[in-house]
Formats: C-alpha cells, structure tokens, sequence
C-alpha cells in the first residue's frame, strides 16, 4: 500500500496568462459559484480547516 494515499492540491503559481486553460476554467468556475464572494483567511477560518481536513 502506497504511503501518498492523497495527492495535496496545490493552487496555480504565477501570473494569468502563464496559467493553463484548465486552471483559468477552475478559477472562473469558483468565482461564478462563491458570486465574488472571496472571504479573507483569517485564524479562526484557518483553524477551522485545518480541523476538517484533519478530521479523516
């Protein structure tokens, strides 16, 4: 059994147009769907995922 059970996502580097067209298509695809509604990280949201990813 392989220890790299999950692949860490990781979000796209650099500027726009050196992104992919698949990685502009997600991004467009969650700001459509959060309606620009992007909430600043702040500790306790930080926190607060840390806890849910942790808790698998």
């Amino acid at each position: 059994m392989s220890e790299d059970l999950f692949t860490v996502p990781m979000g796209p580097v650099g500027p726009w147009d050196q992104l992919s067209a698949n990685e502009k298509a997600w991004i467009e695809f969650i700001r459509v769907i959060s309606g620009g509604r992007d909430p600043k990280p702040s500790p306790t949201r930080v926190q607060a995922l840390c806890e849910l990813l942790d808790a698998g």
